[in-house]
């Protein structure tokens, strides 16, 4: 509110009768929706309005029109805010619906980095999640060993490949798993989800 107050008597310095509190005071609260929550930038309106109004009663037409427009500004940031605090809950929700998922599996990069893993993942090679992050994946997950009567799988997106736990990382005695491989578009970087199955 002080900068709104400073930048309002610089304006009448320098422009006269040209106010810009009550746009500058829409900014502010936008900017206040984009941080707090919606309870506080409702309580920010109103004390943003009538500054507005003080500020600009003796050097505008219509200063309550002018200052009202402050509340309607704020009333949009406050849903814009409410909206955004509902999107996050609901990220947070389905952050912790998939990494509790029972099959483990890895999300990787174009470079076949791990950029995430699930929570079963990183039990199961003995890591956390933290430590998995830019790992290659090739130096956890191994193709599996086949035998005699058994062919040998091709690597094919959408279909499933016979991985096994990297002899190295001492896991016990090697388990095979059908992974199923899924490209997905992250942020226009082609991404590829590993999810191991029981074979």
């Amino acid at each position: 509110m002080g900068l709104v107050a400073a930048a309002e008597s610089l304006v009448a310095v320098w422009f006269g009768d040209q106010t810009l509190s009550p746009l500058l005071s829409i900014v502010f609260i936008a900017i206040l929706a984009t941080r707090f929550s919606p309870g506080f930038v409702l309580t920010s309106i109103v004390p943003f309005a009538v500054l507005s109004y003080l500020l600009i009663q003796d050097s505008s037409r219509f200063p309550l029109i002018r200052a009202l427009t402050v509340c309607f500004g704020g009333l949009i940031a406050a849903w814009a805010s409410w909206q955004k605090t509902r999107l996050d809950r609901q990220i947070r929700e389905f952050e912790a619906v998939i990494m509790h998922l029972p099959q483990p599996w890895i999300l990787c990069d174009s470079n076949s980095k791990i950029m995430r893993a699930s929570l079963g993942f990183a039990a199961l090679v003995g890591k956390t999640k933290e430590q998995l992050t830019g790992v290659p994946h090739f130096s956890l997950l191994t193709p599996a060993e086949t035998g005699p009567d058994q062919k040998k799988s091709v690597k094919t997106l959408g279909q499933s490949e016979r991985l096994q736990l990297h002899p190295f990382l001492g896991a016990g005695p090697s388990r095979i798993f059908n992974a199923t491989h899924v490209p997905v578009m992250i942020q226009n970087d082609h991404c590829l989800l590993t999810i191991l199955g029981s074979s």
